[in-house]
C-alpha cells in the first residue's frame, strides 16, 4: 500500500519541481533581457496596451518628423521674406530719390535698373524651392503640415500673398524712367502698402513657427510620458523579480529536500 502512494506523489512532486523550475527560468530571463512579456499569451490585455502605446508612439515620431521639415520651410521662407523686406525698403529709397527734380535723367536710369535687379531678386525669392524639392511658397493653398491628431501648420506662406508685389516694381522702375514727378511719388503710398503688407505676412508666418515649437516640446514631453507607460507594461521590475527568484530558490530547495526525505522512506519501506 505505501509503495502505491509513492509512486502516485513522487510524479506529482518532480511535476511541482520542474514547473517551479520554469517558473525560475522564466524570470531569469526577465531579469537578464528586462523585458517582462515575450509573447501575447503571457498577459493579453498588456501585450494589447503596448501594441496601442507602439502605434502612438510611431504617429508621434511622425509628426516629430513632419515639424522638423516644418521648421526648416519655416526658417528659410521667414529668410526669403526679411531679405524681400529690405530689398523693399531699399526700393521705397531709390523711389524718394527718383522723385527729386534736382537729379539727371541718367541718374533715373540708373536708379530704375537697380529696382529692375530688386525685382528679379524678389521673383528669384518667391520662386525658389524648398529644402525637400517643392515651392517654398506654394502656387495655391499653402501646404498645412500635420503635427498632431487634430492641430495642423503652414510652414510658408502662399504666393497668393504677394501677388501684387512683383508687377509694382515693375511699374515703378518703368515709372521713373519715363513717368512725371506726381506720377512717381504717387507710387509712394501702394509701395508702403506692399511694406506693410508684407510685415503682416511676417507677424502671422512668426505665430505658425512658434506654433511649430511649442508643438515639438509638448510633443517631446508625451514621447517621455508615453515611453514610461510602456517601460511599466514591458519591462521586468529588477527588484520584484530577483526577490521572486530568491524565493522561488528556497521554495525549489525545500521541495527537492522534501522529496528526497519521501524517497528515502520509501526506500526504507521496501527494505523492511
Amino acid at each position: 500500500m505505501m509503495q502505491s502512494v509513492n509512486r502516485n506523489r513522487a510524479p506529482s512532486a518532480i511535476v511541482l519541481q520542474n514547473d517551479l523550475a520554469q517558473l525560475i527560468a522564466d524570470r531569469q530571463q526577465q531579469i537578464a533581457t528586462r523585458r517582462r512579456l515575450e509573447r501575447a499569451s503571457e498577459d493579453p490585455a498588456a501585450w494589447s496596451q503596448i501594441s496601442n502605446v507602439a502605434k502612438v508612439q510611431s504617429s508621434m515620431d511622425a509628426w516629430l518628423r513632419n515639424i522638423d521639415r516644418g521648421l526648416s520651410i519655416a526658417a528659410q521662407a521667414d529668410g526669403a521674406m526679411k531679405d524681400i523686406s529690405s530689398r523693399l525698403i531699399r526700393a521705397k529709397e531709390l523711389l524718394v530719390q527718383a522723385s527729386s527734380e534736382t537729379i539727371s535723367q541718367a541718374d533715373r536710369d540708373t536708379i530704375a535698373e537697380e529696382i529692375e535687379g530688386i525685382g528679379d531678386t524678389i521673383s528669384d525669392l518667391l520662386g525658389q524651392d524648398n529644402a525637400f524639392g517643392r515651392p517654398l511658397f506654394s502656387n495655391g493653398i499653402p501646404i498645412e503640415i500635420p503635427i498632431d491628431d487634430t492641430a495642423v501648420v503652414t510652414a510658408a506662406p502662399s504666393q497668393t500673398d504677394f501677388n501684387t508685389l512683383a508687377p509694382l516694381v515693375t511699374i515703378i522702375a518703368a515709372t521713373i524712367r519715363t513717368g512725371t514727378a506726381a506720377q512717381r511719388s504717387a507710387l509712394l503710398t501702394p509701395l508702403d502698402t506692399e511694406i506693410s503688407t508684407l510685415a503682416n505676412v511676417m507677424g502671422k508666418h512668426g505665430i505658425q513657427g512658434d506654433k511649430l515649437k511649442q508643438g515639438a516640446a509638448r510633443l517631446e514631453d508625451r514621447k517621455i510620458d508615453v515611453s514610461e507607460y510602456r517601460t511599466t507594461l514591458e519591462e521586468t521590475d529588477l527588484t520584484l523579480a530577483i526577490t521572486e527568484v530568491q524565493k522561488m530558490l528556497i521554495s525549489l530547495e525545500a521541495a527537492q529536500a522534501a522529496y528526497a526525505r519521501i524517497e528515502q522512506s520509501s526506500l526504507f519501506d521496501q527494505l523492511r
